[in-house]
């Protein structure tokens, strides 16, 4: 983190120190451009002085520069004197540019006593032609250095013009070296003006005869106000940002710091969140991705084992949880050791234990894991002197040639498991298709779930969800039931249905039609339901939901929809805009089954969620395991920091919801408060509470 650091400062130095360059260099390019203008104007300006001189003159002597009187010229023209100011040179010339007399400081020099170029004064007489009423002047060459004049043309003394053919002129000019051009220059703040016979660089402007003729150029000294200003403020910008590193890299090691400090946070709560507090094995959700990561490679056979405690509830009953959990710590103990690096052991809850195992003779080898295990609890534990014995159901299932799923190994593991706890206990069963007889009821029940869909046969319960704070009914959460002639089916085998014949979609957009359908019975009371995968990768969802709503009337902000993080995992970035979309239209969205994810903690950071609900595997070990209060405080903690709530599912006991609440959660739910029932009986219940509060108020 230095290197970047440092190579950021020398990068943001030389930055500064280009920018100020280039605003320097630009300032100097800006005072040359306006010295130039500047020059250009005083050049100007001795044209037109020079232009109105000569007419000036000219007038005044018209008597004496009679064209057809030539000899009175010598005797009775105003001539220039050493002290005259505009000029000092006079010409009388011809048509042609000729030179007829000369006078220069104040005597008679000859007709080309100074060399006057010809060329530039026959340019001067021919723009004279063209602008008859306007001033002439111009830049003509001459043995003194060039020379700024100004032309008219002499009139006849009665007014008349001369004869054509045979105008004559007069020309009056003065060195460009004088010294009233210099003071001008010097007025106008232009510092050693200079005259060169050619260009003397960027700092000067050519001088151009009548003609066209380069006779030099102007230059003067440079005024570089840009790279002084740079000059002066190297120092402070240096300082300043020698102040800016500074605190840019007390920043920097602040920010390290917290980000370490993060990492490690973090890190432990994403070890808390994938391990089961109570064994330090593996929870459901590691079990579940280690599956999965064994399903990466197809070419090798995998064997589920899912191991049940026979008589754990009774050691429960008799002895209390205390010795329950210490028989879960010490079964764990042993079960680790027998499994070895042989496959990957996982706590799933309650008393269920599962493991995988991968490889060359999968099968034998989980079979004779489940033996052991078997033969492991066939003796007692002593506990302080009591003798506890429980006993172990095994059921074993394998997929040889990858034909099948992670869930539907899993599934004939916990059915061949079920028929070893059935056959009599402490015993290992190994899958096969005579198990599986209930496949043909399952495609029945989907026929029938299918037109229960279509036909309005399902039902909607609500169960409670109460503050925290004052006990109260908070929020209703919409749970879908089936209950057919032959008698009621669980969800969780007909939601499972579901999911397998592609009838989720349907059944969560009947579910929330009826939510939005009965929320204004429930006032303002939040309406929570529990959002389907197919619904929540569906890229259309929002929209449809939107429209639910307002064919309801149903405002936004009372619904709340739970997603798990099993939604979020295969496409993440798709989640994260559905998300988005959502609180976009105004609904809230809460993480279901926090505590049970491989990785709940980086989700959470990652989406803005509303609310976390905390899970009933993290709950129901909160009164008695020191573990399970700090995973739920340090779920409150960091929820609270990202602006979300904390919900407490599957309270079963006046215990856990005071220790519950104790923790810092908002909101508290489970059969302790309510079991889900029809919309009639919850709407009574929130009905006497009204009426309870109303009663208290008066």
């Amino acid at each position: 983190m230095v290197v970047p650091t440092a190579l950021t400062a020398l990068a943001a130095a030389a930055v500064v120190y280009l920018a100020m360059a280039r605003m320097a260099a630009e300032v100097n390019d800006i005072d040359r451009r306006g010295i130039a203008r500047v020059v250009d104007v005083l050049k100007d300006d001795a044209l037109t002085r020079m232009g109105l001189a000569a007419t000036e003159f000219a007038v005044w002597n018209a008597a004496n520069l009679d064209g057809e009187n030539p000899g009175l010229l010598d005797g009775e023209v105003v001539r220039p004197d050493r002290d005259e100011r505009v000029f000092d040179t006079l010409s009388i010339v011809g048509a042609d540019g000729v030179p007829i007399r000369t006078y220069h400081a104040g005597r008679l020099v000859g007709p080309d006593g100074i060399g006057i170029s010809r060329a530039d004064v026959a340019a001067i007489i021919a723009a004279a032609g063209q602008t008859a009423r306007q001033p002439t002047s111009g830049f003509v060459q001459s043995r003194l250095g060039p020379l700024v004049v100004g032309l008219h043309e002499i009139k006849r003394r009665t007014g008349a013009p001369s004869a054509p053919g045979s105008p004559r002129y007069l020309l009056v000019g003065r060195s460009m070296t004088g010294a009233q051009f210099m003071a001008m220059a010097d007025a106008l703040g232009v510092r050693h003006l200079t005259f060169g016979p050619a260009l003397l660089g960027e700092d000067a402007v050519p001088l151009v005869s009548a003609s066209g003729v380069v006779l030099g150029s102007i230059g003067w000294e440079p005024r570089v106000s840009g790279t002084e200003a740079m000059e002066r403020a190297r120092l402070p910008v240096l300082a300043v940002l020698f102040l800016l590193f500074v605190v840019m890299g007390v920043l920097v090691v602040t920010i390290w710091k917290m980000m370490s400090g993060l990492r490690h946070d973090e890190t432990t709560a994403r070890h808390a969140a994938s391990h089961d507090p109570l064994s330090g094995l593996p929870n459901r959700a590691s079990f579940n991705q280690r599956l999965a990561e064994a399903y990466a490679d197809p070419s090798h056979a995998i064997a589920v084992l899912f191991a049940d405690l026979d008589g754990f509830k009774e050691v429960n009953d008799t002895y209390g949880h205390d010795v329950g959990d210490r028989l879960i710590r010490a079964t764990a103990a042993g079960f680790r050791t027998l499994v070895g690096d042989s496959g990957v052991l996982a706590r799933l809850g309650g008393d269920e234990f599962a493991v995988v195992v991968e490889g060359a003779q999968a099968v034998e080898r989980a079979r004779a894991l489940g033996d052991s295990f078997v033969d492991f609890l066939d003796e007692a534990f002593d506990f302080e002197g009591r003798m506890v014995k429980v006993g172990c159901s095994v059921g074993v299932a394998a997929d040889v040639d990858g034909e099948l799923t992670p869930g539907e190994l899993v599934r004939r593991a916990d059915v061949a498991m079920y028929v070893a706890k059935a056959g009599g206990k402490n015993r290992v069963d190994l899958y096969d298709a005579g198990m599986d007889a209930d496949r043909q009821a399952r495609a029945t029940l989907a026929a029938e779930l299918r037109e229960a869909v279509a036909s309005d046969g399902l039902q909607v319960h609500y169960q409670p969800v109460v503050s925290a704070k004052t006990g109260s009914i908070s929020a209703v959460e919409a749970l879908v039931r089936w209950i057919r002639p032959a008698g009621p089916v669980s969800p969780a085998v007909f939601l499972a249905i579901a999911e397998e014949a592609g009838m989720s979609d349907l059944i969560g957009t009947y579910v929330l039609r009826r939510v939005a359908r009965d929320a204004r019975a429930f006032g303002d009371l939040k309406m929570v339901v529990n959002v389907f995968a197919a619904q929540f990768h569906d890229p259309g969802f929002p929209d449809a939901l939107e429209a639910i709503l307002k064919t309801a009337g149903m405002p936004p902000d009372r619904l709340e929809l739970d997603i798990t993080e099993s939604f979020l995992v295969s496409e993440p970035e798709r989640a994260r805009r559905s998300v988005e979309a959502l609180h976009a239209l105004g609904v809230s969205v809460a993480l279901d089954d926090f505590g049970t994810g491989f990785s709940s903690v980086a989700y959470l950071r990652r989406f803005a969620f509303d609310k976390v609900k905390i899970d009933r595997s993290v709950v129901i070990d909160v009164i008695r395991d020191p573990a399970s209060q700090s995973l739920v405080q340090a779920a409150v903690a960091l929820a609270e920091t990202l602006g979300a709530e904390v919900t407490a599912e599957g309270i079963e006991m006046a215990e856990e919801a005071e220790a519950l609440k104790q923790a810092g959660c908002h909101e508290l739910q489970g059969y302790y408060f309510g079991a889900p029932t029809v919309r009639s009986e919850i709407l009574r219940r929130v009905v006497r509470e009204q009426q309870a509060a109303g009663q208290l108020r008066a």
